[in-house]
């Protein structure tokens, strides 16, 4: 089940997660020279990304419409 406007639920963390693994991963492969630092941080604006477009879209995917 999706969540609601404003609502997030424990899928939508964990898609966030595989998101933010897959960008690790990329950003390791992509410029092998990143430093954890900067691989970890990529991660992490992913992540948050990825739960702030799920914040603000209802059940049918329409961002900002209740």
């Amino acid at each position: 089940m999706k969540s609601k406007f404003f609502n997030l639920n424990w899928r939508d963390f964990l898609k966030g997660s595989i998101v933010a693994i897959l960008i690790a991963l990329g950003t390791a492969l992509a410029t092998p020279s990143a430093t954890v630092k900067s691989i970890l941080l990529a991660s992490l604006i992913g992540f948050i990304s990825y739960l702030t477009k799920n914040l603000f879209t209802n059940q049918d995917d329409k961002l900002l419409k209740k």
